[in-house]
């Protein structure tokens, strides 16, 4: 782009300050096919030329204000949005942080209840551990008396012989009293 605008520079006319001596201007001739086309154009009278304006500040089209008017606004409108959006994030943020904060209090109560009756259970169990110790000790004791108690009346039918025995005896070494 600059290179051209240094060529479009180059081949404009010269200013009264400037001239063929000068090691910027660029002298351009037309050739023509015909020589009448160069005297066509030599007679033709010349029209007043308009002003060009000058290379160093471009034309900007119109169209080119509106439409970065209108990108400034689409930009701002953004902007807009992406701050009403930061806030609504930050009240469901607080919102979200508050009831997390009441879950928290709650499963803490839950937790609290569960160790309550983690505990309870362990007493309970033990309870029913020492429950049973006691009830095998008691059953030893009754199966041991029970032992006894059988080996005992195993010897009663002996034992009761060995009376009916000794009776018997005393009966036969006792006279016969008479029935009055």
């Amino acid at each position: 782009m600059q290179a051209s605008a240094f060529q479009d520079k180059n081949r404009r006319k010269p200013d009264h300050s400037e001239g063929t001596h000068d090691p910027n201007y660029e002298n351009i001739t037309l050739p023509f096919r015909n020589k009448d086309q160069l005297k066509l154009s030599e007679s033709a009278p010349r029209k007043q030329a308009q002003p060009k304006p000058s290379l160093d500040t471009p034309q900007v089209p119109p169209w080119l204000h509106r439409t970065i008017m209108i990108l400034y606004v689409l930009l701002a409108l953004i902007f807009l949005s992406c701050i009403i959006l930061s806030a609504l994030v930050l009240v469901k943020n607080s919102e979200m942080s508050r009831e997390l904060w009441s879950l928290r209090e709650e499963l803490s109560n839950v937790s609290n209840m569960v160790l309550n009756c983690q505990d309870q259970q362990r007493n309970h169990w033990k309870a029913v551990q020492q429950g049973i110790w006691e009830a095998k000790n008691n059953i030893g004791v009754v199966l041991s008396r029970v032992q006894t108690g059988n080996d005992k009346l195993k010897t009663v039918p002996a034992d009761i012989m060995e009376i009916k025995k000794t009776l018997e005896s005393l009966e036969k070494k006792t006279p016969a009293q008479p029935s009055k």
